[in-house]
């Protein structure tokens, strides 16, 4: 369901917006930043980092 949500996000940004950070994942010890474009390629992907991330912009109210 949230994957559903992400992807009508993604699709009504603008091209521009695409490329701003949206959420910081820690991977190992760094924590990484991911924009819109990133995410998008995780969760299509359905990695377990695009999980991740899923889980975080739910829990921040994005999507």
């Amino acid at each position: 369901m949230s994957k559903d949500r992400f992807i009508k996000v993604y699709a009504k940004l603008p091209e521009n917006v695409r490329n701003e950070v949206i959420v910081v994942v820690k991977v190992g010890d760094i924590d990484k930043p991911y924009t819109w474009d990133s995410a998008y390629i995780e969760i299509h992907n359905d990695t377990p980092l695009g999980k991740d991330i899923l889980k975080k912009l739910e829990k921040m109210e994005l999507i």
